[in-house]
Formats: C-alpha cells, sequence, structure tokens
C-alpha cells in the first residue's frame, strides 16, 4: 500500500518538475537575450558620445578655417578700412574732428548681458564656440561678452592665446564701446606674445582706440614708432591714412 502511493505521488511529481525546467530554460534565454541588448545598447552609447565628439570638432576646424580668411582681412586692413568710412561719415553728418568725436552712446540692445554667467554657468568650450560663431557673424557686441567672459572666468586655460585676444580685441573695437576691453585684450596680447605675428596689428589698434578716445599724443606717439620702424608694413599704411586725415581737419 505504502508502494503505490510512493508511486502515485511521484507520477503526480514528475511533470511539475518537467514544467519547472522548462521554465528556467526560457528564463535563462531570455536572460541572454536581455544581456546581449544591454552590451549593444552600452557600446551604441559609446559610439554615439565618440561620434558626437568628433562632429564637434569637425565643426571647430570648419569654423576656424572659414576665420582665417577673416582674420587675414582684419590683419590687412580691410576692417580698419571700414572703419575709416565709419569715422568719415561721422564726421560729414556732425561736423567734427576726429580727436573730439565721442563714442556713442549704448542702445538698450547693447546694454544687455548676453553670457548671463552666473546663470548659466558656461563651460569655456561653450563660450569660446558661440564666440567664434557671433565674430564670424559679425555679431561683434555678443562676440566681445562670450570672449571677455572666457578670459574673465577661465584666466588660465590654454585655449587663451594670442589669436584669441587678437580676436577678443578685434569684437571689443567693433562693438563700439568697450573701449576698455579692447586695450586690455591688445595690450594682454602684446605683453604675452612680443613675438605674434599679430603684435603689430595690436598696436596698431590699440593707437586706433587712443584716437577714439581723444588722446592725441598716445596716437601720434604710436605713429611715430610705426614712422620709424614699421614703415614698410600695412599697418602703417593704414596708421598713415588716420593721421593724414587728422592733419587734414587741423589744417581746415
Amino acid at each position: 500500500m505504502k508502494k503505490m502511493t510512493i508511486l502515485k505521488a511521484s507520477i503526480l511529481v514528475l511533470p511539475l518538475l518537467a514544467s519547472c525546467s522548462v521554465d528556467m530554460k526560457k528564463i535563462e534565454e531570455k536572460a541572454a537575450m536581455i544581456n546581449h541588448y544591454e552590451q549593444v545598447s552600452l557600446k551604441l552609447a559609446r559610439d554615439n558620445r565618440e561620434l558626437h565628439a568628433e562632429v564637434k570638432r569637425l565643426e571647430f576646424e570648419v569654423e576656424k578655417l572659414k576665420q582665417e580668411k577673416s582674420y587675414s582681412a582684419v590683419v590687412h586692413g580691410e576692417v580698419a578700412t571700414h572703419e575709416n568710412k565709419h569715422e568719415e561719415n561721422n564726421h560729414e553728418a556732425h561736423g567734427r574732428t576726429i580727436a573730439s568725436v565721442a563714442p556713442s552712446p549704448i542702445s538698450a540692445e547693447e546694454k544687455k548681458d548676453y553670457v548671463e554667467f552666473k546663470t548659466y554657468k558656461w563651460h569655456v568650450d561653450d563660450l569660446m564656440k558661440i564666440a567664434d560663431k557671433e565674430f564670424k557673424e559679425k555679431n561683434y557686441e555678443k562676440a566681445a561678452q562670450f570672449y571677455t567672459s572666457l578670459v574673465n572666468n577661465y584666466p588660465t586655460n590654454k585655449s587663451i592665446n594670442d589669436e584669441f585676444y587678437f580676436k577678443a580685441g578685434i569684437a571689443a573695437f567693433e562693438s563700439g564701446d568697450h573701449h576698455d576691453w579692447t586695450l586690455t585684450h591688445f595690450e594682454a596680447l602684446m605683453s604675452k606674445y612680443p613675438t605674434s605675428h599679430y603684435f603689430r596689428s595690436a598696436k596698431l589698434w590699440v593707437a586706433l582706440t587712443h584716437m577714439k578716445l581723444g588722446d592725441k599724443k598716445k596716437f601720434y606717439a604710436t605713429v611715430e614708432e610705426f614712422r620709424k620702424k614699421y614703415r614698410n608694413t600695412n599697418e602703417w599704411k593704414i596708421l598713415s591714412s588716420y593721421y593724414e586725415k587728422i592733419e587734414e581737419k587741423t589744417n581746415e
């Protein structure tokens, strides 16, 4: 009787065990599949990050190549020529000498803080990318603010070199009102990079800034320095043209 009871119990248990065996196998297969998907997902995420970084690097390189022509134009006086025309129009409209022209008042738009660093806590790369973009598009007020914010908040960053100071100085000058930024950036360039190929141009823009501020003494001192040292340069051609116009106005 006992043997029969055990036999019946065994017959009932065996299907359950078989069923459990089948379920465990499915669970193992599903776990392996999920693990495979997770590995693929992690690899795709890593590849995506690498591709994103490469895209950013290429965007920067393209941007830099596009701007080289602009920088060359600035060094050879095209931007200065534009400023020269602006000064001429200003004199014709107001009948005043170059030295007596007061800086234009800042508009409400120009007073806007485009950076708002305390709010956004920009990363240095983002500041540089935006500054270069605005510089390329000739939005000099925005470019000047982002360049200056970068040097103020990340003064030891390796991206701050002679080219950086040159672009920052040009942006500040062309913005029309940030004379202190203009002088700070160009003087930093001359002080830290005395052998830079931007050196003479920086000295030129400093002189033009002094002229805009009405400081004839400093402007004439630079004119005399260029007359003695750099007479065969494009910078001298630009500077001398300003000097000649001042002399013309003075003798009228």
